[in-house]
């Protein structure tokens, strides 16, 4: 069942996991979005942010060896909302590390850090503020004394864009950054498979 949005214009608490065909049909040709502006556009850009991934995917699909570059995407914020004419798209990037490490040094594969770079350039580009988590399967999750480094800080960035997805501004308050008094759970997010 698809995830629909509430009274507060936001989906209910917690991640839903949708096809990217699916996102598209729900935050950009909904009925509701019929009249909006940037939707469309942003879409269609964001369409080129991530086409570049595919495109390395396809060019070293002999190294990747059925691997995805971009394991799966979090699409959160006012874009993830009713809000008719959101300015960006929030976007985080769960990049599988070991599809990243058997084409870094290829050509091309520079995206894969300027991706990432600068998050104002990527929204002046692609309209997109995007964010990286580096994804990789992790067997041995009930022995945390057998967590590697790499494997610490993936759950922890993993745990932190997943706390601030399903977070929301308090009302009438003029800091926006995130506080203790913004840290319960208010609104839920999506999770892209493509």
């Amino acid at each position: 069942m698809l995830p629909s949005f509430a009274a507060n214009g936001f989906l209910p608490l917690g991640r839903y996991s949708v096809s990217f065909d699916v996102a598209e049909s729900m935050l950009v040709s909904a009925p509701e979005f019929q009249n909006s502006t940037t939707r469309t556009g942003l879409w269609d850009s964001f369409h080129g942010y991530l086409d570049r991934f595919l495109t390395l995917e396809e060019t070293y699909a002999d190294l990747l060896d059925g691997l995805p570059l971009v394991h799966r995407l979090w699409l959160g914020g006012s874009f993830v909302s009713t809000k008719p004419d959101p300015g960006n798209i929030d976007a985080t990037l769960l990049i599988d590390t070991r599809a990243e490490r058997a084409v870094r040094g290829k050509p091309g594969s520079k995206w894969l850090t300027t991706a990432f770079q600068s998050r104002e350039r990527m929204r002046e580009k692609f309209g997109v503020s995007p964010l990286r988590i580096g994804y990789q399967p992790v067997a041995h999750i009930f022995e945390p004394e057998r967590l590697t480094p790499d494997e610490r800080t993936y759950f922890t960035q993993r745990g932190v864009w997943d706390d601030w997805w399903q977070r929301c501004r308090l009302p009438n308050q003029d800091d926006r950054s995130p506080s203790e008094e913004s840290a319960a759970p208010a609104r839920g997010y999506l999770e892209v498979r493509l």
